[in-house]
């Protein structure tokens, strides 16, 4: 249970503090001198980390749930065929707010590495679109390569109600288009690395959902377009994650006029 380790710690760090002992007080000040870094951060990314504390939220409903009433909070927002044949709209939006509780504090940090930056990058329109977009089209591809399967006879109709739930869709597809945010020298890398790792999913686990997580990242590169713009190509000059002194009281970008070629 991560989020308990946490509020233990943090239960246990202020005890210390309180108490002054050193490493608690030079760990305090620490955070004290970086404290306006970090809320700088996080407030040039709205949409993500409002997202993450959505997550957070609704890990910490898990965490404190019996066995039985995660299944059914899973079963009943999950984007298997039943939901979305019954419901699509309602489990497409609500599916992408659930993930194990034990990814959590992955997730945060994938959230804050990555889709944090992409967001101040793209501006939170933009981000938004490519991250429904990954979460929506491959989610909606995965489940009409399930129903052949099931109708010719190569899958079980027990798959019909399988748990699926996250937001790693959302997620390749962004990843895959901050490949144009990286420097050029290390944009193939980054390409290269996301793709082969999409592709030894697909060959080695051999499920839908890491079919899912390859059409995510095709999703993804597909959305180059939506960084052809005067704005997003000055910021893709900017380092990636930092906070430029000169824009830190300047809203974050929501949308960005103009387009370039």
């Amino acid at each position: 249970m991560p989020l308990v380790a946490v509020f233990i710690v943090i239960v246990i760090f202020e005890a210390a503090r309180r108490h002054r002992l050193p490493i608690a007080l030079r760990i305090a000040a620490t955070w004290k001198r970086l404290r306006p870094t970090v809320v700088d951060y996080i407030k040039a990314s709205p949409a993500t980390f409002v997202y993450l504390m959505i997550l957070s939220v609704t890990t910490m409903v898990m965490v404190s749930s019996s066995h039985r009433v995660v299944a059914l909070l899973l079963e009943e927002h999950s984007t298997n065929l039943h939901q979305l044949f019954n419901s699509p709209l309602r489990a497409l939006a609500l599916s992408a707010f659930w993930a194990p509780n034990y990814e959590f504090l992955v997730w945060a940090i994938l959230f804050a590495l990555v889709l944090a930056p992409a967001e101040r990058w793209l501006g939170t329109r933009r981000w938004a679109i490519v991250f429904v977009s990954g979460h929506v089209f491959a989610t909606l591809g995965v489940a009409w390569g399930l129903w052949f399967a099931i109708q010719h006879g190569y899958a079980s109709h027990h798959l019909e109600n399988a748990i699926d739930v996250g937001v790693s869709y959302g997620f390749a597809a962004v990843a895959a288009l901050f490949t144009f945010r990286i420097p050029r020298k290390w944009r193939w890398w980054w390409a290269g690395l996301l793709t082969i790792a999409a592709v030894a999913a697909v060959a080695v686990g051999r499920t839908f959902t890491d079919s899912g997580h390859l059409l995510a990242v095709i999703i993804g590169f597909a959305c180059y377009p939506l960084t052809r713009t005067t704005a997003i190509a000055e910021r893709t000059r900017s380092p990636i994650w930092a906070i430029n002194r000169s824009t830190r009281n300047s809203p974050p970008a929501h949308d960005d006029p103009g387009a370039v070629g």
